[in-house]
């Protein structure tokens, strides 16, 4: 949702249905995770925090031994940027699809509105039962998508079309963030990552050398590996097990609180 409006609508209705739910992302604050508060660029990407990607890409892995790990890191990147850098380097497109894709359907959509220039720069779209001005200078629009997601919306679309006749096709990439090209996605998978090569290659400077490590702490009251639980997120629940005496066929007890122990 990019409108406060109707942003507000929805988070009234999450208020009704649960209202804990509703004062906890109150508390949390609006502006670090609703994209209609927050004040700065998303490019259409709802969160910006790199761990949450690494933890999913490495579950099982990050329970490995130090050196072992690194190794996963290290063939798991050098698999990924490899794959990314091939899947578009022979693509006609100059977007990456999903950003095609979007730019496809804001034209189509722009079919049933209505622009004329009210200034410079400046339109007036009316449709879909609503109004829009848009602000080619600035990027803007009252929707917000064009401003947050960087792209042309349904509006600005109509805009364009008014302002460059029916040949606006180019025109479209030329008010869209220049990031969304595939020129910039290779790119930023351009560098190549190479395995560790063998201990006896290594260049290694001589004040690490001489540096002493002191061994990790070690709790001598907790032998062994530590045992891994998963925190609980924030609204969420494991599920409890019951109880299931296998004499009477019942949950929530067993053999030593069975209410019918006696009687069998």
């Amino acid at each position: 949702m990019y409108d406060i409006c109707e942003f507000n609508d929805h988070f009234n209705q999450i208020r009704g249905l649960v209202l804990k739910a509703a004062e906890a992302l109150e508390r949390i604050g609006f502006h670090t995770w609703s994209r209609a508060f927050f004040p700065g660029n998303r490019y259409n990407i709802m969160t910006s925090n790199i761990a949450e990607s690494v933890n999913v890409m490495f579950d099982v892995e990050r329970e490995f031994p130090i050196v072992a790990l690194f190794d996963e890191i290290n063939r798991i990147y050098a698999s990924l940027f490899h794959q990314r850098r091939m899947e578009l380097v022979h693509s006609a497109n100059r977007f990456v699809p999903l950003i095609e894709k979007d730019i496809s359907e804001y034209v189509n959509a722009d079919n049933k509105l209505l622009a004329h220039q009210i200034a410079n720069y400046k339109f007036s779209v009316t449709g879909h039962g609503d109004v829009a001005t848009v602000d080619l200078q600035r990027r803007t629009c009252t929707c917000r998508i064009f401003y947050l997601d960087k792209i042309p919306c349904p509006h600005a679309m109509a805009a364009i079309q008014s302002q460059n006749g029916d040949d606006f096709g180019n025109e479209i990439y030329l008010y869209s963030s220049p990031y969304y090209s595939v020129k910039k996605y290779i790119m930023a998978y351009f560098q190549e990552i190479h395995p560790v090569p063998t201990e006896d290659s290594w260049i290694v400077p001589v004040d690490i050398t001489q540096r002493e490590i002191p061994h990790p702490y070690v709790d001598p009251s907790k032998p062994g590996r530590r045992t891994y639980k998963r925190r609980r997120g924030v609204g969420e629940s494991f599920p409890t097990r019951k109880n299931k005496y296998s004499v009477c066929r019942n949950f929530g007890h067993k053999k030593t609180t069975c209410p019918n122990r006696n009687a069998s």
